[in-house]
């Protein structure tokens, strides 16, 4: 006669069954639990991993484990210290110079730098670097490079410079030059080791050291009108007897926001500039990096989007100086001199050559004119009632501050001369 229960309730015991489904229970519960302490760090339930280990072991038949249940002390893992240490993420501390042509080398400072690192600037890759040590990485800046940040990877993690790198534009007949001389404008002043703020009176303005403030790392020359006087003041700046040099590449960033009557520039100056018989430029002459103006002569047009450069030699008496110079150079379409831009000179004995924002040709050169004395730079902005930047405007410029005022900004000049 048949049983009216299942086949399978009946040949187990009530009891046993609950047995074997209570220790297969606990015997997947300290699997998951062990699988979670590995990956995390601790278990759920706040137990140890050691705790968990020996549980599974005491509910597996001998036979999977011949060499007895496993404790905290006979475990088959190993000691932690015995365990491969993590590698640690890299540090970067510094790296120099901050500046720097494409093909040279820069040193990075750090830390936790090993053989699987690997070097970018910004989004560009490095495949030219050493490992010195695991503080230092020397790498050759690559020929596509940009200004941006460093950035090291390791097996261990990423590390990125806290500021970026500067790509130093200079031309190809230039590149084994070196840094001579450089101010970036840091402080809240200009530096007077650096700059001398030169005061009097200059066609129509009075130049004064008030109209030079330094902020944020820029350079500013305004050109305002004293509200009660009636007068106009600029500033005019130079480091003569403070920093001069012959031959070599200089450059400047800056913008311009230039009025009626009014006019920026960045030029190189001798004293030696004066007429001789027969003309002597190797003397010293003037050279007009850039010069800027909003408006042309008498109001005629307006310029804002043009530069001009110039060389003058033979001195100031009318009718003997001698000038050589670019035209008027216009921007390219859908650019302003509202945005920066890098201007530069290389002067070598052969000559000027007139460079714009890195550009790897010239777009003018002078091969007259030559200086093979020292020079000095200037930054300077001026002012001439009918001149040829215009006619001043019957309100003047505004006080000091305003927003009418004629301004140059320079974010920075920097000078580059042979080793």
């Amino acid at each position: 006669m048949q049983s009216d229960r299942p086949i399978e309730q009946s040949a187990i015991p009530e009891k046993s069954r609950r047995q074997f489904l209570q220790k297969g229970a606990q015997a997947a519960t300290a699997l998951l639990g062990t699988s979670v302490i590995g990956a995390c760090g601790g278990g759920g339930d706040g137990g140890s991993g050691a705790a968990s280990t020996s549980s599974l072991a005491a509910l597996l038949p001998a036979s999977a484990n011949p060499a007895g249940p496993i404790s905290p002390e006979s475990s088959a893992a190993p000691p932690a210290a015995a365990m491969p240490a993590l590698a640690k993420s890299p540090v970067i501390h510094s790296f120099s110079p901050s500046l720097e042509k494409r093909g040279k080398v820069i040193v990075i400072s750090g830390a936790e730098f090993d053989s699987s690192a690997s070097v970018c600037f910004g989004e560009v890759v490095a495949t030219r670097f050493s490992v010195d040590s695991p503080n230092q990485i020397s790498v050759f800046v690559p020929d596509s490079a940009k200004d941006a940040e460093i950035i090291v990877r390791t097996a261990g993690g990423e590390a990125r410079s806290s500021r970026k790198f500067e790509v130093a534009l200079v031309p190809e007949s230039a590149r084994d030059y070196r840094l001579a001389w450089h101010d970036e404008f840091e402080g809240s002043a200009l530096d007077p080791a650096k700059w001398a703020a030169v005061t009097g009176v200059r066609a129509n303005a009075v130049q004064t050291p008030e109209a030079a403030t330094v902020a944020d790392s820029v350079l500013k020359i305004s050109t305002y009108t004293d509200p009660s006087a009636g007068t106009h003041h600029t500033g005019f700046l130079r480091t003569a007897r403070l920093y001069e040099f012959r031959f070599g590449y200089i450059e400047a960033r800056v913008r311009f926001a230039s009025k009626p009557g009014q006019w920026s520039a960045f030029w190189l100056m001798s004293n030696a500039n004066k007429a001789a018989t027969p003309p002597d430029p190797a003397a010293g002459v003037e050279v007009d990096i850039i010069e800027h103006r909003e408006f042309s002569e008498n109001d005629a047009g307006k310029i804002n989007n043009q530069f001009s450069s110039a060389v003058h030699w033979n001195g100031y008496e009318t009718g003997k100086t001698i000038s050589r110079n670019t035209g008027q150079q216009q921007l390219p379409a859908g650019q302003s001199f509202s945005e920066w831009h890098t201007v530069g000179l290389l002067w070598t004995p052969e000559g000027y050559e007139f460079y714009l924002d890195g550009a790897a040709t010239p777009y003018a050169t002078i091969k007259e004119g030559v200086s093979l004395s020292n020079q000095y730079i200037k930054l300077t902005c001026e002012i001439k009632d009918h001149g040829w930047a215009g006619n001043i405007p019957s309100s003047g410029y505004g006080p000091l501050g305003a927003g009418t005022n004629a301004t140059m900004e320079v974010d920075w000049v920097r000078v580059w001369q042979a080793a």
